[in-house]
This record gives structure tokens, C-alpha cells and sequence, in this order.
């Protein structure tokens, strides 16, 4: 790895990203409020044996802050924007919760080069009514962002991991309290927007995937189980995790993600 930090210009904007390894292409897509390190443990692993290619959507990590209002299909267009610049087209997607949402829309607009789909604590659900209601709330709360992060941060993690994982939640606290709230607001705006995209997966032709954590207090493992089953997914759940397996359960989610992958190839 050079010195030199690897950005890429989109729309005369800086986009941070980072490709390890040789042999085929995993690209890993980071949630809300996170950035590519998330990835940082699992990565040593992965790219043994793989090209692992990851990004910072834009408003996060050290990307450029671009205001739009369709975040899931920005970062989506982004993320093929550097693919094309990395010569690759064929690749397996895992997105993390926001970063499934922009692995579904990548896929539903190339589905030839997608070689495998694994929603991370993810769904391809659009947003419930309810949902769109806490959207609209912590956007509101933005305009006080510390307080807004803090508490929101925290709620990603059932109890037991809030102590656990509190290295973690606090430097993801202090990485996000670096950021602009209008890069904060795309990505919720993106989400609350995004499209359903049930068909998406069943469509697929290659090999589709659901990990989700039992523990989710975010996401309703009981549900996703069904999504799972009417998009002729696999589902794989994870006992001892919640909505973030890769510092909560590391190993065992890490050892996931590589069975899921070698099935594949």
C-alpha cells in the first residue's frame, strides 16, 4: 500500500477509497454513519485471497460532502464511477444496513456484473410509514448534531454490546461528530426515499444472501427471515450480534462472510 491516499474525482468532488488484495473482486459498502474502516478487521482476512475494493460515500469518512437529493442512487452511481476506473466488471457486493440499500441499487443496474449479492443487516424493503416518521425526526435533531450521534449511535447496539463494543461506538461517535450534517441529511433523505427492491433480488441470477443478527434492535430478524424466503435468498443469522456483527461478533461474522463467498466460486 503507497502513502499516497487513493481518491478518485467525482463531479470536482475527492472520494476516498481503498483497493487490498489480488483475485476476485469483493466490494464492501459501509452503513450510516460509518466509513470504509468499519471494514478494517475483516479486510486483513479478505483480502488473502480476494481484491477487496472499498469506499467513503460522499459526506463521510474523508469523502467530499455533495448535496443531493437521491443518496442511495449517488452513492450506487459513485461506487460504479470507481469500478470503471479500477477496470473492473465483475464483482461480489456486501453492503452493511444503508450500504445493502446502494448494493441493490448497483445491482438492479448491473446485474451482469454482480457475481454475488450478500445484504449485510440489511433489507430490500423501501422505508415503512414509521420509519419515514424517525427519518424525518433525526433530521430535525440534526441541528443539534452531537447529542443527535450520541444517542443514535449508541441505539445501533443492543445493551450488552454497548459495553462491549464501547471502544468502537466511541470512536464512531467522534469520527461523525467531524462530519457536515448536510452529508449526514443526504444519507437519511436517500433512505427514506429509496425504492423497494424485493424484485431486484429475486431476479438476480447469481447467488443471493441475507446475514442478519439475532439481536438486531433495528432490524427484525423475524421478518428479514421471511423477506429472505419469498426473494429465494439464503438466510444465515447469527446468534450473538445485532445490527453490527463485524465488531460485535468478528470472528464468527468474518468466518460468515468467507463461507458465504467460496460457496460461489
Amino acid at each position: 500500500s503507497s502513502s499516497k491516499m487513493p481518491f478518485f474525482n467525482y463531479k470536482e468532488k475527492n472520494i476516498h477509497y481503498l483497493s487490498e488484495g489480488l483475485g476476485p473482486v469483493i466490494v464492501l459498502l459501509h452503513g450510516y454513519l460509518e466509513n470504509l474502516s468499519m471494514w478494517d478487521e475483516m479486510v486483513e482476512k479478505l483480502a488473502k485471497t480476494n481484491q477487496v475494493v472499498r469506499i467513503d460515500f460522499p459526506g463521510f469518512g474523508k469523502s467530499e460532502c455533495i448535496e443531493h437529493e437521491n443518496g442511495m442512487a449517488l452513492y450506487a452511481e459513485i461506487t460504479a464511477q470507481l469500478l470503471d476506473i479500477l477496470n473492473i466488471d465483475k464483482y461480489a457486493l456486501i453492503g452493511h444496513s444503508m450500504g445493502g440499500y446502494v448494493a441493490l441499487e448497483l445491482a438492479s443496474s448491473y446485474p451482469k456484473k454482480t457475481s454475488q449479492l450478500i445484504l449485510f443487516h440489511s433489507t430490500a424493503q423501501a422505508d415503512s410509514e414509521e420509519k419515514k416518521t424517525m427519518r424525518n425526526r433525526a433530521l430535525k435533531a440534526l441541528s443539534k448534531k452531537n447529542a443527535y450521534l450520541k444517542t443514535a449511535i449508541k441505539l445501533l447496539f443492543p445493551s450488552p454490546f454497548q459495553k462491549t463494543c464501547k471502544r468502537q461506538i466511541d470512536k464512531m461517535i467522534q469520527e461523525a461528530s467531524m462530519l457536515n450534517a448536510n452529508g449526514i441529511a443526504v444519507a437519511l433523505a436517500g433512505m427514506r426515499e429509496r425504492k423497494e427492491h424485493a424484485k431486484t433480488v429475486q431476479d438476480l441470477t447469481c447467488k443471493t444472501t441475507y446475514i442478519v443478527g439475532k439481536l438486531d434492535p433495528v432490524l427484525d430478524s423475524r421478518q428479514v427471515k421471511k423477506e429472505a424466503q419469498n426473494n429465494k435468498a439464503q438466510y444465515i443469522e447469527l446468534e450473538n450480534a445485532g445490527h453490527m456483527s463485524h465488531w460485535e461478533s468478528n470472528e464468527k461474522a468474518t468466518t460468515t462472510l468467507l463461507k458465504t463467498l467460496r460457496i460461489n466460486t
